[in-house]
């Protein structure tokens, strides 16, 4: 029997109706997760492996007052606890909401609200804001200060489109609810690739594509009509390929590439596998392309480590693949400043070129003078920082 790739996430992006002025429904958003539960639970019948079902919100426009975005993340909070859902985007939130809000409490309502992610979008088409580019940085500070593991809940995005299945940037269109999903693609390609050997770019791209539709199309297949059944949409899937702790995308790549990770030849090799990743011929929603979690790659970790990669490597990588920069390990001593340069540069690449980007920052409580990161999250690899990093 052909194994199958674990479902990463099962993603129902809600309907803008189900939040009113003041209060959310939380009757109502509880009945949409148990909508989603049960497509997981189709798709586990089906032999898959589900690792999370999750809830979306729409994106907020407009000034937000701070006690609404509490009351939203605590109704938001208890519809998740009610349906048995493990996890929700509270929203993204537009430049235009920022206004009459403190970075200090858009980081308590993550501190206070562990099942709730946050993303706030900095660019949007080829404009970038640096108000919210700004706000964004301060965000990483204040979550490092209280609780440096609620980075790891906090992004800033840019030219994200509405109904990504992949947390935290993940937001609605506020339409009738649908469905999005991502699958964690990476041990089936490393299996294949390992069998294969470097064959040239092109085939690397060709065996990305081969293996991503046999992956997703009997996915595909069962979700159809298990949304209809249920009056859902299919948004569609978010093919980049998500790894494990025994299947890295790092070392798919050195495998289909003959490369080094960080060595001359990465960039190619990152290209070509987005390539075949962005023509599997199914609807693509969120970022369609390579993603590298330094911090959740067993191989991306030790490149970091080694300072074969940092914080502008990833990024260049970025420009022909995936998600920009992903679980960046920073040292407690790294000024604010430097934070927010770094969301900068994602959102000027992002606008540059009309691209789908995300910065994850996981910086250290301030002032922590620890050679090596102490992150609890479970998905998370610690490491020690490159001699680079020291002061």
């Amino acid at each position: 029997m052909t194994h199958l790739p674990p479902v990463r996430a099962v993603t129902l992006c809600l309907p803008a109706e189900v939040f009113g002025a003041e209060r959310a429904d939380t009757s109502a958003i509880s009945a949409h997760g148990e909508r989603a539960l049960e497509i997981g639970a189709e798709l586990a019948r089906a032999g898959y492996e589900v690792q999370t079902v999750r809830l979306s919100s729409p994106a907020l426009d407009g000034p937000l007052d701070p006690d609404r975005l509490r009351a939203r993340a605590a109704d938001l909070a208890e519809a998740c606890r009610r349906s048995g859902v493990g996890s929700a985007s509270l929203t993204a939130l537009r430049p235009t909401a920022l206004a009459r809000l403190q970075p200090s409490e858009v980081a308590e309502v993550l501190v206070a609200h562990p099942a709730l992610f946050l993303s706030v979008l900095v660019a949007d088409g080829p404009e970038v804001d640096r108000a919210a580019v700004d706000f964004s940085g301060a965000v990483v500070r204040e979550l490092a200060e209280r609780d440096p593991e609620a980075n790891f809940r906090f992004a800033a995005i840019g030219n994200l489109p509405a109904n990504a299945p992949l947390f935290p940037g993940s937001f609605g269109d506020g339409g009738g609810p649908g469905v999005s999903v991502a699958l964690q693609s990476a041990g089936p390609l490393l299996a294949r690739a390992r069998a294969q050997g470097p064959r040239g770019l092109t085939e690397a791209t060709a065996l990305t594509r081969a293996c991503l539709q046999d992956q997703l199309g009997p996915v595909a297949d069962l979700l159809a009509p298990a949304c209809a059944q249920r009056g859902l949409l299919l948004h569609g899937f978010d093919p980049s390929p998500a790894c494990a702790p025994d299947a890295s995308v790092g070392e798919f790549l050195e495998t289909v590439g003959g490369i080094r990770f960080g060595s001359p030849g990465t960039l190619a090799t990152c290209a070509a596998v987005t390539a075949g990743i962005r023509s599997v011929g199914l609807p693509i929603v969120g970022y369609g392309g390579l993603m590298l979690p330094v911090l959740e790659d067993q191989v991306l970790a030790l490149a970091w480590q080694e300072g074969r990669i940092n914080a502008d490597s990833v990024l260049a990588y970025s420009s022909v693949c995936g998600a920009g920069m992903d679980t960046i390990p920073l040292p407690g001593w790294t000024p604010e400043h430097e934070v927010t340069a770094m969301i900068g540069d994602m959102a000027a690449l992002s606008a540059r070129w009309a691209k789908p980007l995300s910065a994850r920052l996981m910086l250290a409580p301030p002032g922590s003078a620890s050679p090596r990161t102490a992150f609890r999250a479970e998905p998370i690899i610690n490491i020690d920082y490159p001699a680079a990093a020291s002061r």
